[in-house]
């Protein structure tokens, strides 16, 4: 393997996220009513299901302290609930409402036309190579998924 083309492209991957979150996935929760963290956390409750506290944490990369923060707000606006493990009383689980999905499909709504709203600013020819190449790249970054 190529390190140089591995190092270049762990690179441009990051800055790639580091732009999406700052122009599309904005920190403060006016457009949604939720902050990233927020949406993030119930996207992968929505993906894998019911998930421990600290397995959120690990996958999000969030403190045990913010966790227990966002988790708390969720359950106060109904989008989460925990429950208690059967194997385990010291474990947690975390699992999305129904009223959590509902959220999370209008936020993800809300910033898709955020995004298109954006994009609706670059020249034709730019939005069609924009276009091929992030389904280029989706399609190979799904080869990591397990």
């Amino acid at each position: 393997m190529d390190e140089t083309t591995l190092d270049l492209t762990a690179g441009h991957l990051l800055t790639l996220v580091f732009f999406s979150h700052k122009q599309f996935l904005s920190t403060d929760n006016s457009m949604t009513g939720v902050k990233a963290a927020q949406y993030r956390l119930l996207g992968h409750l929505m993906k894998k299901g019911t998930l421990s506290m600290s397995a959120l944490g690990n996958r999000l990369y969030i403190s045990r302290p913010y966790m227990t923060n966002l988790v708390d707000g969720l359950i106060k606006d109904g989008y989460v609930r925990r429950e208690n493990d059967a194997g385990d009383r010291r474990v947690i689980n975390i699992s999305i409402t129904e009223n959590g999905l509902k959220h999370l499909r209008q936020a993800h709504s809300q910033y898709k036309n955020h995004v298109k709203d954006l994009l609706s600013g670059l020249n034709p020819v730019d939005l069609e190579i924009l276009c091929a190449s992030t389904e280029k790249v989706e399609s190979i970054l799904k080869k990591l998924e397990k």
